[in-house]
């Protein structure tokens, strides 16, 4: 493998093959088969925008934005049911006390949410939208549209290409670092979407670069897992903020939820603290030497 060419088309060809079998297993409910196929369609989205430059954006770009659709029509799936498990893990810890229909309540809401994204899943799949997208994402790989630079060396082309991500990621980094208290939840989110990129175009690279390569994702990895779980307080803490209105309206004692809120914020700034380690060790020079 020595071209951008090669490289492109390899990773482009896996997620492909990847994406058919999610699909196949998402209308057959297999667990985790939704969230599969959704970072699937991050993972192939994040390829054409790293390496669009290598690609006639007249085909590209409107591919990405049909990924960016179905990835967001599949994931209150994966959503209801993270923030579900992770509320029902609260409730269950030694130092919460139950005031109320707590889990009652609970369950009602997430029954219905879940059956709520289970019905956007299934329009989804069976729409005429997503068998497009299906369709498009097969001709991008059979017959990509190829620009005169897919044919240059790896290291003249790629490497910048990866660099310039690094550089969005630095950017959102610093952004994030200088904003508000009330602003820093979706601060935090864009830097955790901008590492997701990085560390998708690592994944891509690793079968040129190897052992560097694979340091890289792995440490992108702390970044991700630490701002994914403090998101997934940002949806929590809205979530529980609903069950206290709802249950306050119904004369119910609100105590529980307050109590679990706070516990979510307590956590939020764990994540953060993690998000911060990790960054230190992402933004040493001497990680990304290789590339350089």
């Amino acid at each position: 493998m020595t071209t951008a060419r090669e490289l492109l088309l390899t990773r482009l060809t896996g997620l492909h093959q990847e994406l058919l079998v999610r699909d196949e297993e998402m209308r057959v409910r297999v667990p985790d088969a939704v969230h599969q196929a959704r970072v699937t369609c991050r993972r192939l989205r994040a390829a054409l925008g790293t390496f669009g430059p290598l690609l006639d954006p007249a085909v590209s770009e409107p591919l990405r934005a049909e990924l960016r659709w179905t990835a967001r029509s599949l994931g209150e799936v994966r959503d209801t049911e993270v923030v579900h498990a992770r509320l029902q893990r609260l409730v269950e810890e030694p130092d919460v006390t139950v005031a109320g229909p707590v889990l009652r309540r609970m369950g009602s809401l997430f029954r219905a949410r879940d059956a709520a994204a289970w019905a956007r899943v299934v329009e989804t799949t069976e729409s005429d939208r997503y068998a497009g997208l299906l369709t498009s994402v097969r001709r991008v790989v059979e017959d990509p549209p190829w620009l005169h630079n897919a044919e240059v060396e790896l290291g003249r082309i790629v490497a910048p290409l990866v660099r310039a991500d690094r550089t969005r990621l630095e950017v959102r980094v610093a952004r994030a670092a200088g904003t508000s208290a009330g602003r820093r939840d979706d601060a935090l989110h864009a830097v955790r979407r901008a590492a997701k990129r990085l560390r998708y175009a690592g994944e891509a690279i690793e079968p040129a670069w190897g052992h560097d390569a694979t340091r890289v994702v792995e440490a992108l990895v702390r970044i991700t897992r630490s701002l994914g779980e403090r998101q997934d307080t940002v949806v929590s803490r809205r979530v529980l903020h609903g069950l206290a209105v709802s249950a306050g309206a119904a004369g119910e004692c609100t105590t529980t939820y307050e109590h679990l809120r706070s516990k979510e914020e307590v956590r939020a700034g764990e994540c953060e603290a993690a998000f911060e380690e990790a960054w230190c060790e992402v933004s040493r020079p001497e990680l990304w030497a290789w590339l350089e």
